[in-house]
């Protein structure tokens, strides 16, 4: 009698298994690219003044793009998101990374994958 009930019971695991594991044909194959598939949610703190260099900026942007179009940051820093606790989490919102430029502000980017610009925090005495 015990070992029907295990055989019953490993009968159903192997069925649930390859239910979950069979894939819809139908379903198409290709990707969007990853800018297409999200956009990016952030904010903007204050008010640039006009013709400033974070005037220029877009929330979205990457890195490299911000850094071409206002240059290098006076001061920069990173730190962990509470996401950066989550087991088997590998988005990219576990870091932050910050660059504080002198009497403009700070501009927050994520730290992994593109490295996108989330916030623009307009701050004179900074």
């Amino acid at each position: 009698m015990k070992h029907a009930q295990l055989i019953a019971v490993v009968m159903a695991a192997m069925l649930a298994s390859a239910c979950a594991s069979k894939q819809d044909k139908a379903a198409p194959t290709a990707k969007a690219p990853a800018a297409a598939q999200e956009t990016v949610q952030g904010e903007i703190v204050g008010k640039p003044a006009p013709g400033s260099k974070f005037s220029k900026l877009k929330i979205g942007m990457t890195l490299a793009q911000a850094v071409k179009l206002i240059g290098p940051p006076t001061k920069q820093w990173q730190h962990p998101t509470g996401k950066a606790s989550i087991p088997f989490y590998f988005g990219p919102d576990r870091w932050v990374l910050k660059y504080s430029y002198k009497r403009e502000g700070v501009l927050t980017f994520n730290y992994g994958g593109d490295q996108l610009l989330t916030r623009v925090e307009v701050n004179k005495a900074e």
